[in-house]
């Protein structure tokens, strides 16, 4: 096999991407990338010493795409209810496009416990900005609506929002990976969480 001189960071994170859209995110392991990019395991260690730091540069640009996803639903959007509704709708169906790609993004660096070790928060920088986007962007839509956010703060509205989109989108990749067909569907229950989350919020305590 050929060294380390025939890669680049960019090929195997390109390659990463197509062994989790064919055969699923249990198969992205080092031997698997370097089978194939046609070099030794240590080529591939050479650029990414560790899973976290592939995972990194994997996620980051489509975390930025989710973004820009979602920043764009909102743009139309005139009341908070409506904005709440467009981002969770936008989020939730961006994802299930593509679960391979929402596990490598939200569940994959779960399991990586170099994940949270010295050096992370540089790491993570740049994806608190992509995720302070589109936070800031639904905040800056619920807030501009007093009516619909009440004495609660708008940003941490945007964040629960995001979260139990990302909450409902895990329970379908769970349901999807069991084999396990929801017993509700999920239209109907998505509807369901849109309807919950547009409702006025309460008062803060």
């Amino acid at each position: 096999m050929a060294g380390r001189s025939r890669v680049t960071r960019e090929s195997i994170v390109e390659h990463a991407r197509r062994i989790v859209a064919e055969h699923g995110t249990a198969a992205l392991t080092f031997q698997a990338l370097a089978g194939a990019l046609g070099v030794t395991k240590q080529a591939i260690i050479y650029w990414y010493p560790n899973k976290w730091e592939l995972i990194r540069d994997f996620s980051l640009p489509e975390l930025r795409a989710e973004a820009d996803v979602l920043i764009a639903a909102l743009a139309p959007t005139t009341s908070g209810a409506a904005a709440m509704e467009s981002f969770v709708r936008a989020l939730v169906a961006h994802h299930l496009a593509d679960l391979g790609r929402f596990r490598m993004l939200y569940l994959a660096p779960q399991f990586d416990e170099r994940a949270a070790g010295p050096g992370a928060g540089e790491l993570l920088a740049p994806i608190h900005a992509a995720t302070s986007s589109m936070y800031g962007a639904l905040a800056e839509k619920l807030g501009a609506d007093k009516g619909f956010t009440g004495d609660n703060d708008a940003r941490r509205l945007a964040v629960a929002a995001h979260m139990a989109g990302i909450g409902f989108i895990t329970m379908v990749a769970l349901a999807d990976s069991m084999d396990d067909p929801m017993a509700h569907r999920i239209d109907t229950m998505l509807d369901a969480l849109v309807a919950l989350l547009t409702r006025a919020p309460a008062v803060a305590q």
